[in-house]
């Protein structure tokens, strides 16, 4: 796995460059230190200092990497950097605009999420261990590749995983009623339904890579109920799916992805792809 480290020398992002070297394998990945000068005085040196701090972190880990230096807007040089290194996981801390410029033109948390090439994982805070991982999806295979990134992930940092699947109460394509919408998670795989099958399709993978794991159903409405669910259950990682989609349920998706970003206060994966 090739992991981008993004830094713009605040303490926010060297806490999210730290939280990504614990995701990185011994002789298995590599790290490019990024580091994005904006126009004020003092960032270069800032941003250097930054990474120089960061050196002696990467030694006991042993990963192969190396240190790059971009100057322009931070999340237009993050995205050609993701592009050209053809990186499988971009790191970030909760950086970007506020107040009105933040809706016109997006936050660069927000706008690298939108459209980066590969996986994100914006850190919130100083995140200080890894125990508890929280994986949302909405089924097919999609949500099983994403539970499978965050049982690889959890399997390496000895963490469990949560699988949260939510039975939304307002649904655009269906009209009738469903018992089911109202079911537990053990009802559903116990009546051996649709969404109980692929939970339990979700454990097996889990089991297979050792990691403990649970599964749960929440009622009502999509974000709300994630960001219930992420804050009730003091998780270290929320871990959502960003998959390719077309006309309005691609609009539909980013609207989630999105709202989920804003509610939740815990660091989120945002997975595209494999990692």
């Amino acid at each position: 796995m090739k992991i981008l480290l993004c830094t713009d020398g605040s303490a926010d992002a060297t806490q999210a460059a730290r939280f990504g070297l614990r995701l990185a394998r011994r002789g298995g990945d590599s790290l490019q230190l990024l580091g994005v000068i904006e126009d004020h005085a003092g960032a270069e040196q800032l941003i250097r200092h930054a990474l120089e701090m960061l050196e002696p972190e990467l030694q006991p880990i042993g990963v192969a990497h190396a240190t790059n230096m971009r100057r322009g807007h931070a999340a237009e040089q993050i995205l050609d950097e993701a592009a050209e290194w053809q990186a499988d996981l971009i790191v970030i801390g909760q950086i970007g605009q506020r107040g009105l410029t933040r809706f016109i033109m997006g936050s660069t948390a927000t706008r690298v999420v939108h459209y980066a090439p590969c996986s994100v994982l914006l850190v919130k805070g100083q995140p200080a261990v890894l125990q508890k991982v929280l994986v949302c999806t909405a089924g097919g295979e999609p949500g099983l590749r994403d539970v499978e990134v965050a049982g690889r992930l959890a399997a390496q940092a000895q963490a469990a995983v949560t699988v949260l699947h939510v039975m939304s109460q307002v649904t655009l394509m269906e009209k009738t009623y469903r018992p089911e919408l109202e079911a537990s998670a053990e009802d559903l795989m116990a009546q051996h339904t649709r969404e109980g099958a692929h939970l339990e399709t979700a454990l097996r993978t889990l089991k297979s890579l050792g990691v403990n794991c649970t599964v749960k159903v929440r009622h009502g409405l999509v974000v709300d109920e994630i960001a219930a669910e992420a804050r009730d259950g003091a998780y270290d990682l929320l871990v959502i799916g960003a998959h390719l989609a077309r006309g309005l349920s691609r609009w539909l998706l980013d609207d989630v992805t999105a709202h989920v970003l804003e509610e939740t206060q815990i660091s989120v994966l945002v997975v595209r792809g494999g990692l």
